[in-house]
């Protein structure tokens, strides 16, 4: 019984850390993508899927896109797509918005060549995968 337990343990640790790793990176994420041009949800899922080679499953999108309009850094618009008056939400990065993109993506590289730094030695090679 034990055996299982510590058996699970890895999985769990490791689906952890990458819930982690997304709902930190996913404002990055999102404003880079609304930086390009302004999108509704769906696209937002659709392309982080495509240019991830489907790895990066956007979780708990609606909660980023509230959170970054809240703060500022992104605004909506509704538009009707259709005949019978159907609406489509998009959203578009502000001024705030790309200022605050230029923050993350920083950040984001500081930290990421920190970790290589340590996990590989210094050396920025592919070698690892």
């Amino acid at each position: 019984m034990n055996k299982k337990i510590a058996e699970t343990k890895p999985k769990d640790s490791t689906q952890n850390f990458e819930a982690q790793f997304k709902r930190s990176t996913t404002p990055l994420l999102v404003l880079f993508l609304l930086s390009q041009k302004e999108m509704y949800a769906y696209d937002i899922i659709r392309e982080t899927l495509s240019l991830s080679n489907n790895v990066y499953k956007m979780p708990l999108l609606y909660t980023v896109l509230n959170k970054l309009e809240s703060d500022g850094y992104v605004t909506q618009s509704q538009r009707i797509i259709s005949k019978d008056n159907r609406v489509r939400v998009y959203y578009k990065i502000t001024d705030d918005g790309r200022h605050y993109l230029t923050e993350l993506t920083n950040t984001y590289f500081a930290l990421s060549d920190a970790v290589n730094s340590i996990l590989f030695g210094g050396e920025n090679d592919e070698s690892h995968n």
